[in-house]
């Protein structure tokens, strides 16, 4: 009977060792990964202060979204096929021009290209 109760005692103690070590190793990685979270905010925080991220880029996009979007507004107005009822010609580019332009509408650099084509083809000015 006594070799039981040492038996069990002993195993008690085997599963509290073993427990105490999951728990270890758990904490251990827990703190790892918190390390290893605050090394990559320092990393960031300091291309910030060197400037080697450039936050500018997101307010240069958003802008020209805003530029985009008023340049569309006159491309639309000035090349619309209706303004060239007379000269089918001219409606006829006019009518592939509102469609590229409708189709680029966020598309800075692409309306850009298309208000020179519109003003080459179809002899506007565009203020």
């Amino acid at each position: 009977m006594t070799e039981t109760i040492t038996t069990n005692v002993t195993n008690i103690w085997l599963y509290i060792a073993i427990t105490e070590f999951v728990v270890i190793i758990v904490l251990f990685i827990l703190l790892l990964m918190e390390k290893f979270k605050h090394s990559k905010e320092a990393k960031v925080k300091q291309k910030l202060k060197d400037g080697d991220i450039d936050i500018g880029g997101t307010f240069r996009i958003i802008s020209k979204l805003d530029d985009a979007a008023k340049l569309h507004d006159k491309l639309k107005k000035k090349c619309h096929p209706d303004k060239f009822v007379g000269d089918k010609d001219k409606a006829e580019i006019a009518n592939k021009l509102s469609q590229a332009i409708n189709e680029n509408k966020n598309n800075y650099y692409k309306l850009v290209e298309l208000q020179q084509q519109a003003i080459k083809e179809l002899n506007i000015s565009i203020n």
